[in-house]
Formats: structure tokens, sequence, C-alpha cells
């Protein structure tokens, strides 16, 4: 049975807005021990292929001078230089970090919604993440700059941008903020009871 198109609508993974907040990033850094002077890069998935860790670690050291937080576990561990942290967290715990940090990057070759992608927005990170279909839900030029994932070169130019202009990072950081709004777990659920009562009706 072929479903009508006006039967069916995408409604991406949420947040829970008592887990992922902005933070004053002066403080927590001052908390974490973590100078305000550093560019701080974050990743938050399993350390495999597909996720893109050394990937990413490897676009970092073509940067240098950049500091890194890897929130994750797995066998293809980042090894770049400046990594402040690596390694697993409680999801409660994970909200502090990324308010540490100035960007948010995962160069993943596959997704369905990804909830790190849109607990990162919460936090007011900019992201970086790839230009693959999967995205288009929940990135736009408003909060994120798409990439290939495959390609070293092109992240590390997209990091480079976001730490040399300021101004397109405060742009796209209050962009994640925004698109964030429509993305918590409240906000989901209403549509989706909306969506269904239009249907039955």
């Amino acid at each position: 049975k072929i479903i009508p198109a006006e039967n069916i609508q995408v409604f991406p993974n949420a947040i829970d807005k008592k887990l992922f907040f902005p933070q004053d990033k002066h403080e927590v850094r001052r908390v974490m021990g973590v100078s305000d002077n550093d560019f701080i890069v974050a990743y938050v998935g399993h350390f495999i292929n597909r996720k893109g860790s050394r990937r990413l670690s490897k676009a970092l050291d073509m940067i240098g001078g950049v500091k890194s937080i890897f929130i994750g576990k797995g066998a293809e561990e980042p090894d770049c230089e400046g990594i402040l942290f690596k390694g697993h967290l409680n999801h409660n715990e994970i909200n502090q970090y990324l308010n540490a940090a100035d960007v948010f990057a995962l160069p993943t070759l596959a997704e369905g919604c990804c909830n790190a992608i849109i607990e990162a927005m919460a936090c007011g990170l900019p992201v970086i993440s790839s230009d693959l279909p999967f995205n288009d839900d929940i990135l736009d030029d408003s909060c994120s700059i798409r990439i290939d994932p495959m390609n070293i070169d092109e992240i590390a130019k997209a990091i480079e941008t976001v730490l040399n202009d300021g101004e397109l990072k405060t742009r796209l950081s209050n962009g994640a903020l925004e698109k964030a709004k429509s993305l918590d777990i409240e906000t989901r659920a209403k549509n989706i009871i909306r969506f269904m009562e239009s249907r039955i009706n």
C-alpha cells in the first residue's frame, strides 16, 4: 500500500532542555581550568570511522594551536595535539564540556537525526558537519558550516573559518540557539500530536 505524501512528516529528535542549555563560558572554563584564550573544538560520538574521530583529529593537527574535547569511546581514538579531554562521560556531564567549547565538529558519514548535533546547538555552538541529506532537517546556513565528511582539508578550513571570523561565529551561535528552540521535547510532542489530529480529522 502506498501512503500519501501528505500523511508523512519528519519530526527530528528533540533536546532535553534540563540537560542541555547555554552556560557562562568564562565560568565553565574557570571551573575546568581552561584558558579563556583557547579556541576549543568539541566532538561527541563513538571513536569510529563512520563518526569521523580520526578525520577530525587529522584536521586539527593541520591547523595547529587549537584545543579539543573528544567525548566518546572506541577503537579509532583521536591523537592530535591539544586534546584537553578524551573519553566517556555520563550524559548529564556533557553539557558542561560543550559549554566550554567554541564550535562543535562531527564529520559523520551516516546518521538518522543526530542527538549530539542538536544538543550542541542547544548550548549555542556553531556546528561543522556533513553536507549529506541526513543533516538537512536540522542544519542550514544559519547555524552551521556543511562539509564533505571525507575531506580533511575541508574540515580544517571550516574550523579555521570559525576561528578567524568572530562575527560569523556569533551569527552561527545565535542561529544554533534559535534553531534549538524548535527542537525541544515539548515542542516535538506537540507537533506530533497536532499532525496526528490533523490526519484523523
